[in-house]
C-alpha cells in the first residue's frame, strides 16, 4: 500500500508503497501558509530595522514528489553502495533517496512515547472587518491589552499599510498584531515549553476578541480561530495529503520506529484510527483502513477459490490476510523490507493477523526479495497467475514520465505483470488521489502503451485515514488480443 510520494507518489522499495491518504472525524486541516505566510511577506514600505535574508525556499523535485512533499537531496550512504546487488528494484530505489529527506532518527520501538507539551504552540486569531478600518484606532483599542501582559513593544506603521506590532514577554513567548487598512486584523501568539501557555495565549486572544466586539461590534464580518498549531513536539501529527494538504492527526504515541536500508518505518497511534504504518514520512495505511485491501483486491467481486495469487508489495500483511481466508490454491507475496514486515506482524495485528508469524503456510508464501528479478524469473519459467496485485506505489504526480523514474518503473511492473497474468487475469493496483486528475489521465494514457494492449476499469473508494478519495485500477488483457 502507499500513497504515493511522489505523487503522494508512493514508491515502496519494490515492494513498499510510500503512503496514502485520509479521511476522519476529528481531523483538523490547517494550511500553514495562511496562517503564517504574513511573516514571510516583506515589509511595505521598508522597517526601521534591517532585516534578516529570507531562507531560501524549498525546491520541490517534481520528478519524484508531490506539491507538498519537498525533500533534501543527500548523498547515497555506503549501505546503500553495498546494495548493488539486489537487482533494478535496488538501484530505482537509490535514485529516490537521492531526493528523499534525511532521517536521521534515533531507533525506537515498543517505547510507548507519547507526546510532551515542551513544544511552541502557535495560536491565531484572524478578524475580518466589513469596510475599510482605521488602523491607528484599532491599534490604540487593542494596545493596551499586551501592554497589560508586560511585554515589550516594536511597532512599525506605513501610511498605506497598516501596522505591525510585536510583543515580546519576558520568557520568550511573543504575539504579532497585524492590521491591514482594507480591514484584516491577525494576532499570532507563540508560546513555547510552557504548560500553561496554550491558557494564556487562549485567554490573550479571548481579551482580543472582546475588545474588538466592543470597539467594531457592527463592523466585524468574520472571526476566524484555529486549533493552535504544535510544531517541534516529540511526536508529529501534521502529514500532508496528496492534493498538498496538511492534516492532523491525534497521534498519542510512537508505537514503532526503525530505519531500514529501504526507508524509515514508523507506526503511529491514533485514538480514531489504531495503528498507522507511516513509511519515509507518508502515511501507509491504518488499521481502520479495511476499505483500501478489499478495494485493491476487486471490492468482493472476485472469485479467489483456488486461484494463483501474486502480491507485489504489500508488506503490513493486510492483502496477504483477506486473500488467505477465501481459500485460494497458491498466494505468493514478493516483498523486500524484511523490517516493514517486522514492524507490522508486531504492531499491525488487526491488519495482518497471524499471516505474518512464519513465511510459508498452506496456502501462501512470503518471498523476502526485490520483485524485479521474481517476475523476470516467473516470466523466463512460463509462470501464470490468476491475479496479480501490485501494491508497491502509487501513480507518480509527475506529469514528465520522460523525466521521472518512477513512471520507468511503473510501466516495467506493468509489462512484466502482464507477462505473468493468465489471459483471463487480472491485474489490481491504486492510482492515486481522486483530485490529481492529470497525473491519473496520464497513467490512463501509459496503459494504452504496453506492449500487451489492455483494458480497465477504475472506482474511487474513501480510506478512512487517508483523508481524501482514492482511486483504484482494475486492468485485463484486451480480449480480442487473447
Amino acid at each position: 500500500m502507499v500513497k504515493a510520494w511522489l505523487s503522494k507518489t508512493k514508491h515502496r522499495s519494490a515492494c513498499w508503497q510510500l503512503p496514502r491518504g485520509h479521511w476522519g472525524q476529528g481531523a483538523k486541516v490547517h494550511c500553514w501558509l495562511a496562517l503564517l505566510s504574513w511573516l514571510l511577506l516583506p515589509l511595505p514600505g521598508g522597517s526601521p530595522t534591517p532585516r534578516q535574508p529570507r531562507a531560501p525556499p524549498r525546491v520541490r523535485n517534481t520528478h519524484t514528489h508531490p506539491p507538498t512533499r519537498a525533500r533534501t537531496h543527500t548523498q547515497p550512504t555506503q549501505r546503500e553502495e553495498q546494495q548493488q546487488h539486489r537487482g533494478e528494484e535496488a538501484l530505482w530505489r537509490r535514485r529516490q533517496q537521492h531526493s528523499q529527506r534525511s532521517h536521521g532518527r534515533s531507533s525506537r520501538h515498543g517505547t510507548g512515547l507519547r507526546r510532551t507539551m515542551a513544544a511552541a504552540r502557535h495560536s491565531t486569531l484572524d478578524l475580518t472587518l466589513a469596510a475599510t478600518a482605521d488602523c491607528n484606532a484599532i491599534f490604540k483599542g487593542l494596545q493596551s491589552i499586551f501592554q497589560k501582559q508586560g511585554m515589550t513593544e516594536t511597532i512599525h506603521n506605513w501610511e498605506d499599510h497598516g501596522y505591525l506590532a510585536t510583543y515580546v514577554n519576558k520568557n520568550g513567548s511573543f504575539a504579532n498584531l497585524r492590521i491591514y487598512p482594507h480591514g484584516l486584523v491577525l494576532v499570532d501568539i507563540q508560546t513555547y515549553n510552557d504548560l500553561n501557555g496554550g491558557e494564556d495565549a487562549g485567554q490573550l486572544l479571548n481579551k482580543v476578541e472582546e475588545r474588538m466586539k466592543e470597539l467594531f461590534h457592527r463592523n466585524i464580518k468574520r472571526v476566524k480561530r484555529l486549533p493552535a498549531i504544535v510544531r517541534g513536539d516529540t511526536i508529529d501529527r501534521y502529514w500532508p495529503t496528496a492534493d498538498g494538504r496538511l492534516v492532523e492527526y491525534d497521534i498519542d504515541e510512537v508505537v514503532y520506529d526503525e530505519e531500514s536500508p529501504y526507508q524509515n518505518i514508523k507506526i503511529l497511534h491514533s485514538k480514531q484510527f489504531g495503528n498507522i504504518l507511516i513509511l519515509s514520512g507518508d502515511v501507509n495505511l491504518a488499521e481502520s483502513d479495511l476499505a483500501y485491501t478489499q478495494a485493491i483486491m476487486g471490492s468482493g467481486k472476485e472469485d479467489y477459490a483456488d486461484k494463483e495469487v501474486l502480491i507485489l508489495g504489500g508488506g503490513d500483511g493486510g492483502i496477504l490476510y483477506e486473500i488467505v481466508k477465501l481459500k485460494p490454491k497458491m498466494v505468493t507475496m514478493v516483498e523486500i523490507d524484511q523490517m516493514g514486515i517486522d514492524g507490522c506482524r508486531k504492531f499491525m495485528r488487526k491488519t495482518c493477523g497471524d499471516v505474518l508469524d512464519n513465511l510459508k503456510g498452506e496456502c501462501y508464501q512470503v518471498l523476502i526479495e526485490d520483485c524485479i528479478p521474481v517476475l523476470k524469473r516467473y516470466a523466463k519459467e512460463e509462470r501464470m497467475f490468476d491475479y496479480v496485485i501490485n501494491d508497491l506505489t502509487a501513480v507518480p504526480i509527475s506529469t514528465s514520465p520522460e523525466e521521472d523514474s518512477t513512471w520507468e518503473f511503473l510501466r516495467m511492473i506493468l509489462d512484466l505483470s502482464m507477462k505473468v497474468l493468465k489471459p483471463d487475469g487480472k491485474y489490481f493496483t491504486q492510482g492515486n488521489c481522486v483530485n490529481l486528475t492529470e497525473a491519473l489521465t496520464l497513467y490512463e494514457e501509459q496503459l494504452g502503451r504496453l506492449s500487451c494492449p489492455v483494458e480497465f476499469s477504475k472506482e474511487v473508494v474513501c480510506v478512512p485515514s487517508y483523508m481524501e478519495l482514492w482511486v483504484f485500477y482494475t486492468i485485463w488483457k484486451k480480449r480480442s488480443e487473447v
